[in-house]
């Protein structure tokens, strides 16, 4: 297992490429499988841990894949069996688009449960219930879930919360089933506009609008060739660094339209954040003030990003409050925070900083995806060395992040065990 070691106290200066977002990569690369035609997609970012096992997934149920660079090409033609690798797929929480895919594909499906972040509960009752509403039985077991289906249906499929995941499965779904579908409260957020974008390339027949989404199925779907949008997920994670460290970066050919909720939040704790041409421009000289920040559905801040902010508010002179409205046990990471020396402590779904303290470097461990990314923002900040283990929680959803922050002045390096 390898680890992280920082130096902190350097800021952070110049110019940084995002690599495309691993949740628009991951439906992209599973919504492949229901066509038997090539899949041609750009900007994948192919270092990252979950886009490994989902490559792997598939080409293990007997697609064939190239990657070349960047760019990787499907061809699921060669799928003829609907079993699928146990130890692969329980690694990421996407396989559960396999429900859909497969149901499309063979009229049946034995899905392992999945994996992912360890981020208190994330049901997957409305993947089921979607998949119902569509016609197909389901069953789930302590070992994993089962469905089969003769064809899917069109419904009316009402969520009881924006689901990111469920709403993508239901839409895999219903590109092919018979009839008309309608998603209310659905999940809209980008990365979902740009799947609807990959699967109308295809031939689909889908609609969106502000958390309604309309899908008109059709026969089949052809090839196509798509460009995976660049992440705002890891636009924010340069931008808080750059807030934290008191740097000045430009982010290349990227624009503030995914992210101008979190944008407004970073700008009311004192950063200038401004776009030119073509790139955005984020500096942290002015230093940070307190805040109160609360996650909500698009387009309000996605829960991902939280502890990326309480990491942000342990610079912020004064209390400020970090609330997760969607994943309330979110915070594994505060117990590891404190190792720095921060005075954070989290009540329920909300998390409360006393900034501004002086912080030390130390040895931490992550404790999920955004979790782990907290810990390097700090450990830029921390007076002395800080480690950080079990990084592959990091690599997950970053692509060599040690190099992007060293590039721009971090004195970080990974340290691979013997």
């Amino acid at each position: 297992m390898a680890k992280f070691k920082i130096n902190g106290g350097n800021r952070l200066n110049g110019e940084v490429n995002l690599s495309g977002a691993k949740n628009a990569s991951l439906p992209v690369l599973f919504g492949s499988l229901i066509t038997n035609e090539i899949v041609k997609l750009h900007n994948v970012p192919v270092l990252m841990e979950d886009i490994k096992v989902a490559i792997e997934i598939i080409r293990s149920i007997g697609a064939t894949i190239d990657v070349d660079g960047n760019t990787v090409t499907i061809d699921p033609s060669g799928i003829k069996d609907p079993s699928l690798p146990l130890e692969l797929v329980s690694r990421i929480r996407y396989s559960l688009l396999l429900l859909s895919a497969f149901l499309n594909r063979f009229g049946r499906v034995e899905l392992p449960f999945p994996g992912g972040c360890d981020i208190g509960s994330r049901k997957f009752d409305l993947h089921i219930k979607g998949l119902q509403d569509l016609g197909a039985k389901m069953e789930v077991t302590d070992k994993g879930i089962f469905g089969n289906v003769d064809k899917l249906k069109g419904a009316d499929v009402e969520f009881y919360l924006p689901t990111t995941s469920g709403t993508e499965n239901i839409m895999i779904g219903a590109c092919l089933a018979e009839g008309k579908t309608i998603i209310r409260n659905a999940n809209t957020r980008p990365e979902i506009k740009d799947f609807a974008r990959f699967l109308n390339s295809m031939g689909a027949d889908i609609k969106i609008s502000s958390r309604l989404i309309e899908i008109n199925g059709v026969d089949g779907l052809t090839g196509t060739e798509h460009t995976i949008m660049k992440g705002g997920d890891e636009a924010m994670t340069f931008m808080i660094a750059a807030g934290m460290t008191g740097g000045e970066i430009m982010i290349r050919d990227y624009n503030l339209d995914h992210v101008l909720v979190d944008a407004d939040y970073l700008r009311g704790s004192g950063m200038e954040i401004f776009e030119w041409g073509g790139s955005v421009y984020v500096s942290g000289k002015n230093g940070i003030q307190p805040f109160d920040m609360f996650t909500a559905p698009y387009p309000g801040v996605n829960s991902d990003m939280q502890p990326l902010f309480a990491a942000l508010a342990l610079q912020a002179p004064g209390e400020s409050t970090i609330t997760d409205q969607r994943f309330t046990d979110r915070f594994a990471y505060v117990r590891e925070l404190k190792s720095f020396g921060a005075e954070i402590n989290h009540y329920g779904n909300c998390a409360v900083v006393s900034g501004g303290r002086e912080l030390t470097g130390t040895s931490v461990k992550a404790t999920d995806l955004r979790g782990g990314t907290a810990e390097i923002l700090v450990g830029l900040i921390s007076d002395g060395e800080t480690t950080i283990d079990n990084i592959y929680q990091i690599d997950r959803g970053y692509e060599l992040i040690e190099k992007k922050l060293e590039q721009l002045g971090a004195d970080i390096e990974r340290i691979r065990n013997n």
